[in-house]
């Protein structure tokens, strides 16, 4: 008898892909239910595996309970990236879970696997000092310690015996279905517009979608993940520069980027930070506050834990995001 299993954050970039490769992965699942907000899905192309839709918000003790009932396993992807509202972070990325994880043990769910952030544990030093899951956990932005409040949550339910928890701690992900805000930065690349603070020679761990979904896979399969946290990314750590390059060999043209001061980062750093203490998000100073800091994680446990072995590499995942974009017609060949 397969496993019956919650997915929520539907239709989202990650659960929208893990069901769409589903079947690459064998019969595990006797069941699929997608949690969606009302209106708001679109319907999974599941031919083999009988799948449902329950509406449910994370605010709703009711329906998320009634989302839960009869399920054996819960894939958390769902939470708040960008807001309006610095509360609004944690009022769905640790409030949210928390209620999940109560309606969740009320319902006799046993595993419960929590799509994390990297941002939960912050930024590196660069070059020999990339963080592992032993490192320090110092987020910065709010997102970050949102998610990391949501990780404490699920970590205190499965040390109080509650219930069995994995928590899976992705970089920046990419890769097919690309979302718009993708598009747009591979739109820039092919204009010879991309704006590059500073050197750009800034270590990024990134995290191919299909690599992702393999540790998922891992996760809910394997007992020794129980009460652990992973890093999830690619297995190279590439630069900014050798990320934005690999995009441009994907499109077909020579990259060309608008070179700006690695002050004008700190000062955009400095705004977000002064926006934050007044309660407000505005995501262009956050991101671009960003910009020159290492980002960059070391992947050994899940490998040993979990036999996480990602395949796909940094030159070949925006390979076929972009392929995939040149497919649905929503970039355009150029020529060099």
């Amino acid at each position: 008898m397969g496993l019956k299993l919650l997915i929520t954050g539907f239709p989202g970039w990650l659960s929208s892909r893990f069901l769409e490769t589903l079947p690459s992965y064998g019969t595990d699942f006797s069941s699929i239910r997608c949690m969606v907000q009302p209106a708001n899905f679109s319907h999974p192309s599941l031919k083999e595996i009988p799948w449902e839709t329950a509406e449910a918000d994370l605010s709703d003790e009711a329906a998320l309970r009634n989302a839960c009932r009869g399920r054996d396993v819960i894939l958390h992807t769902a939470g708040l990236l960008h807001v309006k509202k610095i509360q609004d972070f944690y009022r769905v990325n640790r409030d949210g879970t928390q209620r999940l994880l109560e309606a969740a043990v009320s319902e006799g769910v046993s595993k419960f696997i929590l799509i994390s952030t990297n941002a939960a544990q912050g930024f590196c030093g660069g070059p020999g000092s990339e963080l592992d899951e032993r490192s320090p956990c110092r987020p910065l932005s709010h997102y970050g310690k949102s998610k990391r409040q949501g990780e404490l949550v699920t970590q205190a339910f499965h040390e109080q015996g509650r219930i069995r928890t994995v928590i899976l701690r992705p970089a920046m992900f990419y890769g097919p279905p690309v979302p718009e805000r993708h598009l747009n930065i591979y739109r820039r690349i092919q204009r010879g517009k991309f704006p590059v603070f500073g050197t750009g020679d800034y270590l990024r761990s990134i995290t191919y979608i299909d690599n992702l979904i393999q540790a998922v896979h891992l996760a809910i399969r394997q007992d020794a993940a129980d009460g652990e946290v992973f890093s999830i990314t690619d297995r190279e750590i590439p630069t900014l520069n050798e990320i934005l390059q690999a995009m441009a060999d994907a499109l077909g043209v020579e990259l060309r980027t608008c070179r700006l001061p690695a002050w004008a980062a700190g000062l955009s750093a400095g705004l977000d930070q002064i926006l934050e203490r007044m309660g407000i998000y505005w995501m262009l100073p956050h991101i671009v506050g960003e910009s020159c800091r290492h980002i960059a994680y070391r992947i050994q446990k899940a490998e040993r834990l979990l036999g996480y072995d990602p395949k796909v590499s940094c030159r070949e995942g925006y390979r076929r995001a972009i392929a995939w974009c040149f497919e649905k017609g929503l970039l355009e060949r150029k020529l060099v």
